[in-house]
């Protein structure tokens, strides 16, 4: 795996260990209080009608814990629905599972018996949490969702419910709204591909996107050090690095890429003057994010779009090798022929089997 071959990145899973039935309708000028301060004051974020006018088609769902209860709000063709979905340990413990029976698929060898049995309880798990979240009926709409909590480190692609749906995730309303007017790629981007060391498929990826794109800045073996990717990374519109990732919950700062001479950690991307618009980190766990007190999260993701980028595709839980490779060539498919990235990640994994990890683990962050 992008992680798995190193000994040391295996263990414990990220994150922690009914249907909700209140739920209140708002329409038009008729909004309650509560939900606009939710979505003006506590967010920083206009109102609801300028909130639904970005969204346009899309349906946007906003988790947030109190008091030991997960409520949500969504927003959907200029009305606001807040419900509570259930108790916020229960579902920590869904999370929690699921993630651990990934992370042992991701390492199990193909065909045995390990590998048979983390299906089922993946598949399992994923049922009950998609049944404890409930989170839309309407599947052929693009679904925008900001977490909290243990939520930032779900794989959504594997909820039965969202296996066919194009789905972002940001990491707050605020967030979103602002890469959601950032527009599109220049039409000839400016380009950086990058390979880390000791992954055979990863150098493969790289190399086979390079033909594609011959105008690009591509560093692999011994050229992908962490000054040059660093300097190379200053400035591009849009970058591809396939790396082993470290996710540091100890401390979210020295999260990292592997590089030939070292780390590329969040430290070095704070260094940056500008930062590319669109990323793709093909790579275990760098989607992750320490989320601390008042829901702050720490990490790759936080400290990209808090620097400017627009949308992130990245793992949240680790990949096979060879896997990921086939998915990252259709995905630049996909981009490549204009499909924006939360629809092109779908396209990508369409074809994929259930409960494969590859596909299930990377999710759309930011302006899908």
């Amino acid at each position: 795996p992008r992680t798995g071959d190193d000994p040391s990145e295996r263990g414990a899973p990220h994150g922690g260990g009914g249907h909700g039935r209140s739920q209140r309708h708002v329409g038009g000028r008729r909004e309650s209080a509560s939900i606009t301060a939710f979505v003006a004051g506590l967010d920083g974020m206009p109102p609801v009608d300028a909130v639904t006018a970005a969204l346009g088609d899309r349906v946007l769902v906003s988790f947030f814990a109190l008091e030991g209860q997960l409520h949500a709000v969504t927003f959907a063709d200029g009305r606001a629905r807040m419900r509570t979905v259930g108790a916020r340990a229960e579902i920590a413990k869904e999370v929690a599972s699921l993630r651990f029976g990934l992370r042992n698929l991701a390492t199990a060898r193909a065909g045995s018996r390990t590998e048979q049995g983390m299906r089922d309880v993946v598949a399992t798990v994923a049922q009950r949490l998609d049944a404890l979240l409930a989170i839309d009926p309407d599947a052929q709409r693009e679904l925008v969702i900001v977490p909290t909590g243990e939520l930032h480190a779900l794989p959504w692609a594997l909820l039965p419910s969202l296996r066919q749906r194009a789905v972002s995730v940001s990491p707050s309303l605020r967030l979103w709204y602002r890469s959601a007017f950032a527009g599109p790629p220049p039409r000839h981007p400016r380009r950086l591909l990058v390979a880390g060391p000791r992954l055979p498929a990863a150098t493969a990826e790289v190399e086979e996107l390079a033909r594609r794109h011959p105008e690009a800045v591509t560093l692999t073996r011994d050229d992908a050090t962490v000054e040059q990717v660093a300097l190379a990374l200053d400035g591009v519109d849009t970058v591809h690095i396939a790396a082993h990732g470290r996710f540091r919950d100890d401390n979210p700062q020295f999260c990292s890429l592997e590089l030939a001479d070292g780390q590329l950690t969040v430290y070095d991307l704070e260094r940056l003057s500008r930062v590319p618009k669109r990323i793709v980190l093909s790579s275990c766990e760098s989607g992750l994010s320490a989320v601390h007190a008042g829901d702050e999260l720490m990490g790759f993701t936080a400290a990209l779009f808090a620097l400017g980028t627009s949308s992130l595709i990245a793992a949240v839980v680790p990949v096979p090798d060879a896997a990921a490779k086939g998915l990252m060539l259709a995905l630049d498919d996909e981009l490549s022929a204009g499909v924006r990235p939360a629809a092109a990640l779908l396209n990508a994994r369409l074809d994929a089997p259930e409960m494969s990890v590859a596909p299930a683990a990377f999710v759309c962050f930011g302006a899908g």
